[in-house]
């Protein structure tokens, strides 16, 4: 399960393009809607960088052509996540 840190450093970097997350819209889909793929790939993208998994690894697991996404943004997306968990981990 994704955490509120992570959910949240991911808002917000997808929030400074102004893409807005719907009413009644599952995370995931949000994700995937901003990055051109399917919302299972951007739950799988999700779980795998929340877990430390590196960009590649991620995107292998989830199945992503990279060919078809923003590679930059997927690496902001990864950043985002793992500043998240750092702030996280210093917390505890």
């Amino acid at each position: 399960m994704i955490s509120a840190e992570v959910i949240k450093g991911i808002h917000e970097l997808l929030g400074q393009d102004g893409v807005k997350l719907n009413d009644d819209e599952p995370f995931g889909d949000y994700v995937a809607r901003r990055l051109g793929i399917s919302a299972r790939q951007a739950d799988v993208l999700l779980e795998s960088l929340h877990d430390g998994a590196t960009v590649d690894e991620a995107v292998a697991a989830a199945e992503i052509d990279e060919s078809h996404v923003d590679g930059g943004l997927l690496k902001q997306l990864a950043r985002a996540v793992g500043s998240a968990l750092g702030r996280m981990n210093a917390k505890s």
